[in-house]
């Protein structure tokens, strides 16, 4: 069976920016990587675990927005 889930545990010192209140937009940051991460592994869900296994979040791999291309304007 194929994994479709990108499972990561946090070290010690991401787990201490973690459960820091004034960290949260470090923490949803981080959880961007880790889904980032899942995406480019071809994963379909991913969940961060703390230290000790306990489960910090968890949501499905989204797709990202297709580029799109401005026609007629010039690159500065």
């Amino acid at each position: 069976m194929a994994r479709t889930i990108w499972r990561y545990t946090l070290e010690p010192g991401e787990q201490k920016l973690w459960e820091r209140e004034d960290m949260r937009g470090w923490c949803r940051a981080f959880q961007g990587w880790v889904e980032d991460e899942a995406r480019e592994q071809g994963l379909k869900k991913y969940i961060i675990y703390d230290g000790d296994g306990e489960v910090l979040a968890r949501d499905v791999v989204n797709d990202l927005p297709e580029s799109r291309t401005f026609e007629g304007r010039r690159a500065l």
